[in-house]
């Protein structure tokens, strides 16, 4: 197996830190390290396949029970009387990370999911070392750090400033 020599050459990955690779620089590299088949299955999370990979099923019902969490609070906060189907498996961790991020601005609040998010992909790796799941759950580490990457402060100001001058301008045209 190529696998434990490709997971060997990656670069560690830190929550908060900027990572040294993006997903699309990942998926060159495995491209060309894996076969055809394997490369599929890496980056299939989300997509229906057969069979499907156990840490992309894992975390689709995480993701599931967090997005069902999220959708009460705010029906909750919105007193709105929606019925939602509960999904089928509930994650204490996920009402611990949601209590901390009720009471802080909208990025800190991401953070605080991504880090649960995180912290579930921590418990998935266990027993996966050096195998294929190893290298999904990589890819799903680096998909989190990306989006932080090219945020800032003075980037998000000027993209609100611009929405309400488009927003400003739609009311003024006759």
């Amino acid at each position: 197996m190529i696998y434990p020599f490709f997971s060997a050459v990656l670069p560690v990955l830190d929550p908060g830190r900027v990572p040294e690779l993006s997903v699309e620089q990942f998926d060159a590299m495995a491209r060309e390290e894996l076969s055809a088949r394997e490369f599929a299955r890496l980056t299939a999370a989300g997509e229906p396949q057969d069979p499907v990979l156990p840490v992309y099923d894992a975390m689709r019902q995480f993701r599931e029970c967090l997005n069902y969490r999220i959708a009460l609070i705010r029906a909750e906060r919105l007193k709105v009387s929606e019925q939602f189907e509960m999904p089928g498996e509930l994650y204490g961790e996920i009402d611990f990370a949601l209590s901390q991020a009720l009471s802080v601005p909208p990025l800190e609040r991401e953070k605080i999911v991504d880090a649960a998010l995180w912290r579930k992909l921590d418990e998935l790796e266990t027993g996966h070392e050096m195998d294929l799941e190893h290298l999904c759950i990589y890819r799903m580490r680096l998909q989190i750090l990306e989006k932080y990457c090219g945020r800032s402060e003075e980037s998000g100001r000027g993209n609100f400033e611009a929405a309400l001058e488009k927003l400003s301008g739609s009311f003024n045209e006759p």
